[in-house]
C-alpha cells in the first residue's frame, strides 16, 4: 500500500478538524431558517456555504485518495446537492435550503470526514 505524503495527511487532518465546526453550524442555521431566524442568519448561511464550497473543492482534488478503497463519497450525490442548494437559494426558499443542507450536505460532510479518518487510520496502521 502506498503511503500518504505530508500534504495529503495535512489535508485529511484539516477535513476532520473543520468538520467539527461546520456540521454543528449547519444544524444551527437549519434551525434558524426553519423556526428562529435571527439578524445574522443570512450571514451565517453565507459563511456555511463558503465552507461547504471549500470542502467540495478539497474533495474534488483528493477524490481518488478518498475513494481509493471503495466509494466513501458519491460525487454525483454532491453534484445533485449543489444543484438543489442553488435552486433553493435562487428561489429564496428557506425550507428548501434547510432541507438540502440537512439531507444532502450533512451526509456528504460526515462521509467525507469518516473517509479522511479511515485513510489516516490506514496510514497509522502501516
Amino acid at each position: 500500500m502506498e503511503t500518504l505524503d505530508i500534504v495529503e495527511k495535512e489535508v485529511l487532518e484539516e477535513i476532520i478538524e473543520y468538520s467539527k465546526y461546520i456540521i454543528p453550524a449547519i444544524s444551527n442555521v437549519v434551525n434558524e431558517l426553519r423556526t428562529d431566524k435571527k439578524e445574522d442568519t443570512s450571514q451565517l448561511l453565507n459563511t456555511i456555504i463558503k465552507g461547504i464550497n471549500w470542502e467540495i473543492e478539497v474533495f474534488n482534488n483528493i477524490e481518488v485518495l478518498i475513494n481509493k478503497k471503495g466509494t466513501w463519497v458519491d460525487k454525483e450525490m454532491v453534484t445533485e446537492a449543489v444543484g438543489n442548494l442553488g435552486k433553493g437559494l435562487n428561489d429564496k426558499d428557506e425550507e428548501a435550503i434547510a432541507t438540502c443542507l440537512e439531507d444532502d450536505f450533512v451526509p456528504f460532510l460526515k462521509s467525507f470526514e469518516k473517509a479522511a479518518q479511515f485513510r489516516l487510520q490506514q496510514e497509522n496502521d502501516n
